[in-house]
């Protein structure tokens, strides 16, 4: 066992023992390694075991190292987690853009391409992927221009985590205390309970749970419009400067542009789109254009519905941003006779677990099982995943609620991939986190329908990453995926909790541990597409901006507000700064591909068809065709490919719209 834990690769991360002061010398030491490797290997014989696999094992120890470093920023956000952080965060940068400029490394995988017939249908995909990652890294760029385009990464690397840090900062300094439980209006007991003060009262904070929670049943309209101001100004020219991420956009996208340019591109979209399904922006703009023509018809006319209702029902006459919330919840109400806040009590946490698992065993005959295995807070928990024989073939890592040093959101990550290691085949570990509302004490944990979905949509990406019979690093499970595909399983697994079958075993009424009945189901259920075109348009306003942001880079709220001028349902303040915290593309992975959502959502609207029209939902054996053609199989064909193998044909362009009800 390895003194220092971060280092300790023979088994599994030891979360509960890294510290921050172990990460400089573990980053140092497989950087070395890595730099090490790459100089064998550009003077090798070039052949598989020569070339490919010391290099990918090397990428493997520094994957390995700096995920446990990135996990441990994200999940506990500790001042010595951010320093640690940071110290490293140059090293790794700087270490990979030397790498992606590496000439001997690139002209052995270029030898390595021209001897095709000798390599297996999958390494020649992984070969061609990396010499395509090589010439977007600027191998082939003259020195002083190699040079630059390093600098620019180690840059932007940096300017994506101060982002990232400044959202979380900004989230969780501000908050709102109230006094008069009349200002609460009909907000569940458990969430009530959940935002209880010891000294009396109720605290709502801007983390997603909370503010949702408050937007959503305070009936006083003035602090609604404060909470909704502080949530969309986080990070923003109105806080504190050290926070405001507004120059930090400016800057990212400067450095992005300027990375194309060198590279010979048009815009930043057109070097993104080179890894990606779509191809190209113009794709891209007319997917999202075919979209919009219906989306938007149907947006306005819900939202004329939607002032009719406040003004007629509410007393609201000018209907704004922060009314939308409440305004929803009664209308849904008064259309559906149901709220979602019905379907609370029945929504467990750990009921629906059971039931998500035995979803899962039934589609993909695999079964997730308890084990005592210590991670990084006392909430996280541990589930091995076993196959139809019982041999254990991977597992993951949950946590499920919200904590203070937590970034927000939710999102599934590789812990450990698929692959050998020497004579040994190394599991796949997945983390999924989550930051739902936190069960009050000795009370179960209850869920709302959104959670729930969240819950199933990151079980959809840890499959994927767990169900890989993939064993070469670069292509295993997740890896190696086109980013406009890698949201397809997450999309499919959605879909389960809308089948009576999946989800009645799942529910248990907290009280009296009655399933839910199946009448308040069923007005879920036709609820389910309630203003579903106010709900893609926001999709779609979220992804023009992306694509228009990186096809030609200007000030960012010019760009805001000219995509609202097509898709807005109701004026927007000035004062919004919503980029401010779009984390996805300023310190995520989705810079010119928010779209991918939607993208992915197409694919597997598609694929589910296939599922309903076969008269089971928990088809076993779609399921397991499911898992062989996409799951199974990660990033080593063409996403495209997989998604044809299971459905049989082309994409139905339709699907989307007629998954939303817009058909």
């Amino acid at each position: 066992m390895n003194n220092n834990a971060i280092l300790d690769f023979e088994d599994m991360p030891r979360f509960a023992e890294i510290t921050p002061q172990e990460s400089s010398p573990a980053v140092d030491e497989v950087l070395t390694n890595l730099s090490r490797v790459a100089d064998d290997v550009a003077v090798a014989t070039p052949d598989w075991n020569s070339v490919w696999t010391p290099l990918a094992a090397a990428e493997e120890s520094v994957s390995r190292v700096w995920g446990q470093i990135e996990h441990m920023h994200s999940v506990n956000s500790t001042k010595p987690w951010r320093e640690a952080h940071q110290e490293n965060l140059q090293k790794i940068a700087e270490c990979y853009a030397r790498l992606g400029q590496h000439e001997g490394v690139y002209k052995n995988l270029l030898k390595l391409s021209q001897a095709a017939d000798e390599l297996s249908a999958v390494q020649q995909k992984i070969v061609q992927d990396a010499l395509r990652d090589f010439q977007l890294s600027g191998v082939s760029l003259p020195a002083d221009k190699q040079k630059e385009f390093r600098q620019n990464s180690e840059k932007l690397s940096a300017l994506a985590a101060k982002f990232e840090e400044n959202l979380l900062d900004a989230t969780v300094a501000d908050y709102l205390d109230i006094a008069d439980e009349k200002l609460l209006g009909d907000m569940p007991a458990d969430i009530k309970n959940a935002a209880a003060r010891e000294e009396g009262g109720w605290r709502f904070t801007l983390m997603q749970p909370s503010y949702v929670a408050f937007m959503r049943y305070s009936p006083d309209k003035e602090l609604r419009r404060t909470m909704y101001k502080n949530y969309n100004t986080r990070a923003s020219e109105f806080g504190p400067a050290e926070r405001n991420n507004s120059p930090i956009i400016d800057d990212i996208l400067s450095l992005r542009a300027e990375q194309a340019k060198l590279l010979g591109f048009d815009s930043y979209a057109d070097m993104a789109l080179q890894t990606r399904m779509a191809e190209s922006p113009e794709r891209v703009a007319d997917f999202l254009q075919n979209l919009a023509a219906k989306a938007i018809v149907a947006a306005r006319k819900e939202i004329e519905e939607m002032k009719e209702f406040a003004a007629s029902e509410l007393a609201i006459d000018d209907l704004q941003p922060w009314d939308m919330m409440f305004v929803e919840e009664h209308f849904r109400h008064s259309r559906f006779d149901f709220t979602a806040a019905e379907l609370r009590p029945y929504l467990q946490a750990e009921r629906v677990l059971e039931g998500l698992f035995d979803c899962i065993q039934r589609l993909f005959n695999v079964q997730l099982k308890p084990a005592d295995v210590t991670g990084w807070a006392e909430e996280t928990r541990f589930f091995n995943i076993h196959n139809a024989s019982g041999e254990r073939i991977g597992g993951v890592y949950l946590d499920l609620f919200a904590r203070p040093t937590k970034r927000g959101g939710a999102w599934m990550a590789d812990a450990l991939s698929r692959c050998r290691r020497g004579d040994k085949l190394q599991l796949p570990l997945a983390h999924v986190v989550c930051n739902f509302t936190p069960p009050p004490k000795d009370s179960p944990a209850l869920l709302n329908w959104d959670e729930v979905l969240t819950l199933f949509h990151e079980f959809g990406h840890a499959l994927h990453h767990l169900l890989t019979e993939v064993e070469e690093f670069a292509v295993s499970g997740i890896s190696g995926v086109e980013w406009d595909a890698v949201e397809l399983p997450s999309q499919f697994m959605e879909n389960f909790i809308w089948d009576w079958r999946a989800l009645e075993p799942m529910t248990a009424h907290v009280k009296s541990g009655e399933a839910m009945p199946r009448a308040l189901f069923d007005k879920a259920l036709a609820a389910r597409q309630f203003q579903s075109g106010l709900r893609l348009v926001r999709q779609l306003e979220f992804a023009m901006f992306d694509m228009l942001l990186h096809v030609r880079p200007r000030p960012f709220m010019d760009v805001l507000n000219e995509v609202r001028r097509q898709t807005a349902t109701l004026p927007m303040p000035e004062w919004g700064r919503f980029p401010c915290g779009f984390s996805h593309i300023f310190a995520g992975g989705y810079a010119a591909g928010y779209y991918s959502y939607l993208w992915a959502e197409a694919l597997s609207a598609d694929v589910f068809a296939m599922f309903a029209q076969s008269g089971d939902v928990m088809n076993a054996e779609l399921g397991e065709k499911f898992r062989r053609e996409v799951l199974a199989v990660g990033g080593s064909r063409q996403a495209m490919d997989s998604f044809t193998a299971m459905r049989g044909r082309k994409l139905d362009p339709d699907a989307l719209l007629r998954h939303y009800g817009l058909l």
